[in-house]
């Protein structure tokens, strides 16, 4: 069973979301899960590029970044798919396909449900305290319920 974990931040602060995705991508690589980060646009993506190459000096976080339009052949799949850590735009997610073997942890900072979702055995949704964003993340959170899924809600 998909188990939802909603993370509610204190504050509106970007820089705490994609701190927060850094943690969490950080402690899946110590279980060995693979990672896809589903972000709401091109430019959040490049955002989270750069924080994990400079998270802590004293860890590596293996990642990649698939930009829309990349249409991989399978050789340029293989090499890219090796990496633990996939950053996705939710702007390219109809023009690449997510392999198989990406089905531990889905982090979605996108504001809707990926139509992807089900085939993931964990999914962190990441919230801070904008009222909007709050509305979009109680309807996710109704959504994953209607689904079955096992929820838990973490105020930070």
């Amino acid at each position: 069973m998909t188990q939802v974990d909603f993370y509610i931040l204190d504050d509106n602060s970007r820089r705490n979301i994609h701190q927060m995705v850094c943690h969490l991508c950080e402690k899946a690589l110590s279980q060995k899960l693979n990672v896809l980060i589903y972000t709401r646009s091109e430019q959040q993506a490049h955002i989270i590029d750069e924080l994990i190459w400079t998270y802590k000096s004293v860890s590596f976080i293996p990642h990649c970044v698939l930009s829309s339009g990349f249409s991989p052949n399978s050789e340029e799949k293989n090499k890219i798919f090796n990496y633990p850590v996939v950053i996705q735009a939710s702007a390219s997610s109809d023009q690449v396909q997510i392999p198989e073997q990406y089905t531990c942890l889905l982090i979605n900072l996108s504001l809707q449900t990926p139509f992807f979702h089900q085939r993931f055995q964990r999914i962190a949704e990441i919230v801070d305290k904008d009222e909007n964003e709050k509305q979009l993340a109680r309807e996710r959170y109704r959504f994953y319920r209607k689904q079955g899924y096992s929820l838990n809600k973490y105020d930070l």
